[in-house]
């Protein structure tokens, strides 16, 4: 677990930024392809209907001022009255309109080849019929042998025009044509750019839930156990990012309050002069033993209440100073003398209480402690340099199935002890549960 990043490697609001630019920025491509690929589609289909317009228009034009010249043509060749001089000037419109329309077609070789061919077809029809040019205004007499020849050039030039404006026709379709494949690539890459979006939708989730949910989550979990009182909980910092920092700075925080209730559990259940459990650690300790179902209980325990004798005159020739010296070198001494398994606890005062553990076999161990305690007081004292010897009394009472609860024990601890006192001092004496 790596709680402390020292700089930072990554910067999710860099890297969010970033992600959003790139989506916009697809988004604009995806718009800019999107109408710069319809305004070509519709480019390419207005410029095809212009030209099918255009080409188609003016061999229509010319179409209709053939058939027109045609009729003309058949009024002079039957000898009908016409006007040679209107026929030469329409004759010259048609002219006109056969370069219209092969102006219009410029580029389109193919069409231009089958206007000129048409118009030749068509001027050698009326060279054939002697209504070409200046033939026309001198033409007399009847020429209805003529009318059925010019009648099948005429048609052959309206079926090479009718052929021209289909081939415009077709053209117009070839323009549709080019304009799908433009339509078609527009699809295509709209449906890239979706898929992108997709992905890039689909990466930013994962992303979100790995980088930020769950992180998050992690803190929440956090903090609910510290609110638990959870102090030993500590989050994983997945990544050096901002959320990284918070997950550093919620487990510095969870050290120092895990650091600040050691404290003050420890200031609650210990004594600040001596180190010792204090009263309500003996008392706790007292309470959990006799909480415990009495079947499954297999070892009791029994109470040593320990005084120190004339301890007033220590502190009146040694001063407080002295007094605590001496308490602080009689804890160590009381706690030398017991096992790992007893607690030694200081009421207050010159007053301490060992909670003594039986054998195994059952038997009581107060004596055997209390004796060692004793012992333990065979070497003086050194308090300022200066030897000294004290006495204690000890008073002892040993937990039965008939002891009630915690205060009873207590009691009688504090019974036999007061019991040694008047006894004469420096003395160990045991609760009798018959003679008290």
């Amino acid at each position: 677990m790596n709680n402390a990043p020292t700089t930072r490697s990554y910067s999710l609001q860099r890297e969010w930024s970033r992600a959003f630019t790139y989506m916009l920025v697809a988004l604009l491509i995806g718009a800019v392809v999107t109408i710069a690929g319809v305004r070509l589609v519709v480019n390419e289909m207005q410029g095809a209907a212009g030209r099918l317009k255009a080409e188609y228009g003016s061999v229509d034009q010319l179409t209709a001022a053939l058939e027109v010249h045609e009729q003309l043509g058949h009024c002079l060749i039957e000898a009908k009255p016409v006007d040679g001089t209107a026929f030469a000037g329409a004759q010259e419109d048609v002219e006109a309109l056969f370069k219209a329309a092969a102006a219009v077609g410029v580029g389109n070789t193919s069409r231009t080849a089958a206007l000129e061919k048409a118009h030749q077809d068509w001027q050698a029809s009326l060279e054939q019929s002697g209504l070409r040019g200046a033939q026309a205004p001198g033409l007399t007499g009847n020429h209805v042998a003529d009318a059925t020849a010019l009648m099948e050039a005429s048609t052959n030039v309206r079926r090479q025009l009718a052929a021209i404006q289909a081939s415009s026709v077709d053209g117009l379709d070839r323009g549709l044509v080019d304009t799908s494949f433009f339509e078609d690539l527009l699809f295509v890459a709209r449906w890239v750019l979706l898929l992108v979006a997709v992905g890039g939708t689909l990466y930013l989730r994962r992303r979100m839930v790995k980088d930020l949910i769950r992180p998050l989550n992690s803190l929440h979990r956090g903090v609910r156990n510290l609110e638990a009182g959870d102090y030993s909980h500590r989050l994983s910092v997945a990544r050096r990012d901002e959320l990284g920092e918070v997950a550093v700075a919620f487990n510095g925080m969870a050290a120092a309050l895990q650091d600040s209730h050691e404290i003050l559990t420890y200031r609650a259940t210990h004594d600040d002069l001596t180190g010792l459990a204090n009263r309500a650690a003996l008392t706790e300790r007292l309470a959990a033993s006799f909480s415990q179902d009495k079947q499954a209980r297999t070892r009791n325990e029994g109470l040593l209440f320990i005084d120190i004798d004339d301890f007033k005159d220590v502190n009146d020739s040694l001063g407080h100073e002295g007094g605590d010296a001496l308490l602080v070198q009689l804890a160590e001494r009381i706690r030398s003398s017991v096992r790992s398994g007893d607690l030694v606890a200081r009421l207050g005062g010159d007053e301490f209480a060992v909670v003594v553990m039986d054998n195994d076999d059952g038997t009581p161990t107060t004596g055997p402690v209390a004796e060692r305690i004793y012992e333990a007081l065979s070497e003086p004292f050194v308090i300022g340099g200066r030897p000294l010897r004290v006495s204690l009394s000890i008073g002892a009472a040993q937990r039965t199935p008939e002891t009630a609860d915690v205060r009873e024990l207590l009691r009688q601890a504090d019974s036999a002890m007061y019991r040694a006192k008047h006894g004469g001092k420096a003395r160990y004496e045991a609760f009798d549960t018959l003679g008290g």
